[in-house]
């Protein structure tokens, strides 16, 4: 009895080669399976893949599509049309977006988002000194980002339960839009003395605003997360987050290329050496403001992408989870009060928010502090080359994302965290030292960035983002990602903060070390806790 609960069905017979029209009576038996039939959208199990796009619409209709969903040939007034979510193996692994382009449009807002970090990063301390500030500055200049992320992220995930998706992103992304555009106003020597001749202070205020609209508008990763977790079945959802994640990654370490070929172009023999001034120099390219005129066009084109080419979807609904086995009587394994008057569930799902603050708040510090460190233990690097450095580095590591799905067929999600966490602590080891740094060599800072961003933080970050999302899989999860997103938003609005205070007044080393602990602490908590996790991802 492969459809039903205790009565006998009939699966509607269906051929891939020269298949017979769907006559009324097939669709009527189809339907009438569908009443109990555990793969249908409002079941659970939906999570096995067969049914990843289908939304509340009404059984009839997809009875009619069923050939359709199973990638069958179907006959509509005699012509033949054949759509597929499998691929050419028709294996599971193979399994292709149904709408495509609005996927790409979602990945595109994916990138944009953390390109908005990203393509700043090699000009943002220089940015920021120019302005007349300093290390702590600066951790109030990358953490102020995040500070618009935590603010924004819940309610956007909120939002595109109720709204749908087209309405959330154009929403954001306008906000994104505006953010660049305050980038470019405070990078603009004009404007910026003008402010500086109200305050000293004004130029900073105004970066740190920008940074906090950009970050209000870049708070789409529960939305963008939610998308695909609801289109994907649950035992790939770690390999498509993973893809998802190799897109974002890109943004904040593979871009930062961007930010250092700009670097060079404004440079002394550069195509644009010095910078172009009109308009009495109210508009401005230089080497600060020119990233964020790229970020100006990126987030406009991606706009108008959204509002033509990206077909709406409204969330689908899923049935809670009964609390309590009917026959047993007794809690289920997930909703068993174990502290207070919180569940294992409710416990389980803030460990995996803590695991993501450990994970983000780690890079978060290198991001604050990398081109500093560089600059001022190396001669020969400059802004340029460190993000040459990093962005190498990201591509490796957008690499390792894209191989997760092979990875996940060898280790386990609780593997793969707890061995990311791992070398992102040896990572972070390489660089502690205290006392003279003369014999601190390039190769090993270069080895330490290698490690941080091409092995431990993607694969072990992206880990800790499938097994939340198996976790919450029977539940909504919009807010839930939006506040998983959010609590990693909080650790890149903290971390850099205390970052800043501490390599000011202690040193970078003081800094790493406290890193160390952190994600030590976290590795113990997922191993010591490593049954729970396996068991609530896979239930």
């Amino acid at each position: 009895m492969p459809f039903g609960f205790g009565k006998k069905t009939v699966a509607p017979e269906l051929k891939v080669v020269k298949p017979k029209p769907l006559t009324p009576a097939t669709i009527a038996k189809t339907k009438a399976n569908l009443d109990t039939d555990p793969f249908s959208p409002s079941s659970e199990d939906s999570s096995d893949g067969v049914w990843p796009f289908t939304s509340n619409v009404g059984k009839f209709k997809a009875a009619k599509n069923l050939s359709a969903d199973f990638g069958l040939e179907k006959t509509d007034g005699g012509a033949t049309e054949t759509t597929s979510l499998l691929g050419s193996s028709g294996s599971p692994s193979s399994r292709t977006i149904k709408d495509p382009v609005s996927f790409l449009v979602v990945c595109f807002t994916i990138l944009i988002g953390d390109t908005a970090r990203g393509v700043m990063f090699p000009t943002l301390w220089l940015l920021n000194k120019s302005l007349g500030g300093d290390k702590i500055t600066q951790g109030y200049a990358v953490a102020s980002f995040s500070g618009g992320r935590v603010l924004m992220s819940p309610v956007l995930g909120k939002m595109s339960e109720t709204l749908g998706y087209k309405p959330t992103l154009t929403k954001s992304l306008s906000t994104l839009l505006f953010g660049t555009l305050l980038y470019v106003s405070a990078s603009t020597p004009v404007i910026a003395s003008h402010l500086a001749s109200i305050h000293d202070s004004a130029p900073l205020s105004l970066l740190i605003l920008a940074q906090i609209v950009m970050g209000l508008g870049s708070g789409t990763l529960g939305v963008t997360r939610a998308y695909v977790a609801e289109i994907t079945p649950r035992d790939k959802r770690t390999a498509w987050l993973s893809y998802l994640t190799a897109v974002q990654y890109s943004g904040f370490t593979v871009m930062p290329v961007v930010g250092a070929f700009i670097c060079r172009a404004v440079k002394e023999g550069g195509v644009m050496e010095g910078g172009r001034d009109f308009l009495g120099g109210y508009l401005s390219f230089n080497e600060f403001s020119m990233p964020a005129w790229f970020m100006t066009v990126l987030s406009s084109l991606t706009l108008i992408l959204t509002r033509t080419v990206f077909a709406d979807r409204k969330r689908a609904a899923k049935a809670p989870k009964k609390a309590v086995d009917l026959e047993s009587g007794e809690a289920d394994f997930a909703d068993q009060v174990v502290l207070g008057s919180l569940t294992r569930f409710d416990v389980t799902i803030l460990g995996c928010m803590l695991l993501n603050v450990a994970t983000k708040g780690s890079i978060a510090v290198y991001e604050t502090l990398a081109v500093n460190f560089s600059v001022s233990h190396f001669v020969s690097f400059d802004a340029e080359k460190a993000g040459f450095v990093v962005s190498s580095c990201g591509a490796m590591g957008v690499v390792a994302l894209l191989c997760m799905g092979l990875l996940g067929r060898i280790w386990s999600d609780v593997q793969m965290i707890t061995g990311g966490m791992l070398v992102m602590c040896i990572g972070t080891g390489l660089l502690i030292h205290f006392g003279d740094h003369s014999h601190f060599g390039e190769t090993r800072f270069a080895a330490a960035v290698f490690l941080l961003y091409s092995i431990g933080y993607p694969i072990g970050h992206t880990a800790v983002i499938g097994i939340f999302s198996k976790i919450v899989s029977t539940r909504p999860q919009g807010a839930l990602l939006g506040y998983f997103a959010s609590a990693g938003s909080l650790a890149r609005m903290f971390f850099p903060i205390l970052a800043g205070y501490v390599a000011q007044y202690e040193g970078n080393s003081v800094m790493f070390c406290v890193l160390i602990f952190v994600l030590g602490t976290a590795t113990a908590i997922v191993i010591v806790n490593r049954a729970t996790l396996v068991r609530l991802s896979t239930e």
